[in-house]
């Protein structure tokens, strides 16, 4: 009588409890790298012009200063700025951009809407629209954003604006106006939401400029007398290829002088609602490049 083969399975070679430990310190290694490369990752910021509009009893009280309508059109943007990367510039000859510091919407879109904010808050018009209605509107305001951006000169921080204004005569397409401004002004902090708030104060200060222009302008085409005052010419700071000449004379002035300009700004009150970012002074930039970085839509 023959016996039945033994078909009993042979025992699984036993794992060393080395390699446990090894793979579970393995693991722990790159959960820890991870971990840390998250952390290193700087924050996107997104940032937009803004300052406070006046809004008075009397302006609010009154009647609009002309009973006609107007189209506030696309406003155009050079290029190098029609994109969410901030610019930042160091040569005339070079244009960079911020990886993590972005505008809120493209410049061109921002600005048109203050534009259209600051003019109705003055009451100077019946009706300010972005598009065509019900009718054809009286007159058409266009601009294009010529610059926004930061520029360095050396120790120095500018902002940067320049935009150009027309104003057009709807029903046959005649030109009234056109308006052209490049201001730079120096940045007190080396942060780019100081860079955004100088840039808001530029547009401030130019919005009072246009709307005063507009009010003649419109004025003298419905021949009516004007009523806004114009403003004082705009005093900028010094341009930014004088930094480096002035910088070698601070630097052979003697110990003891007073500098030629003051290290802080005047207070004016633009800083009581500034949130500055919990974050170093002095912000890395990324390398230079010709084209900034792709962004998800």
């Amino acid at each position: 009588m023959t016996t039945a083969p033994n078909r009993q399975r042979p025992e699984a070679p036993r794992a060393r409890p080395g390699a446990f430990r090894i793979a579970a310190w393995g693991l722990l290694v790159v959960l820890a790298i991870g971990a840390a490369a998250c952390a290193s990752t700087p924050t996107r910021r997104y940032y937009t012009l803004s300052y406070p509009m006046v809004r008075d009893r009397a302006t609010e009280s009154r009647p609009p200063l002309h009973p006609v309508q107007l189209r506030i059109k696309p406003f155009g943007v050079g290029l190098p700025y029609d994109r969410p990367q901030i610019v930042y510039r160091q040569s005339p000859f070079e244009f960079q951009y911020y990886v993590y510091q972005l505008w809120a919407a493209k410049p061109q879109r921002m600005l048109r809407e203050l534009v259209q904010t600051h003019i109705e808050s003055t009451r100077l018009v019946a009706e300010v629209t972005r598009d065509y209605g019900e009718r054809y509107p009286d007159y058409e305001l266009t601009a294009e954003v010529l610059a926004i951006e930061e520029y360095d000169s050396g120790p120095v921080w500018y902002g940067h604006l320049a935009m150009r204004f027309e104003l057009v005569r709807f029903h046959d397409k005649m030109p009234l106006w056109n308006y052209h401004f490049d201001r730079q002004r120096k940045v007190y902090e080396k942060q780019p939401v100081y860079v955004v708030r100088t840039l808001s104060q530029i547009l401030a200060e130019e919005m009072v400029r246009v709307t005063a222009e507009l009010d003649r302008v419109i004025s003298a085409d419905r021949d009516v007398p004007a009523t806004l005052e114009m403003p004082p010419p705009a005093v900028d700071d010094e341009a930014p290829t004088l930094i480096e000449q002035r910088t070698r004379q601070q630097r052979t002035r003697p110990s003891g002088a007073s500098p030629e300009r003051g290290q802080t700004p005047d207070p004016t009150g633009w800083d009581d609602d500034l949130i500055v970012p919990d974050e170093p002074a002095a912000l890395p930039k990324p390398p230079a490049t010709s084209e900034p970085p792709e962004t998800s839509p």
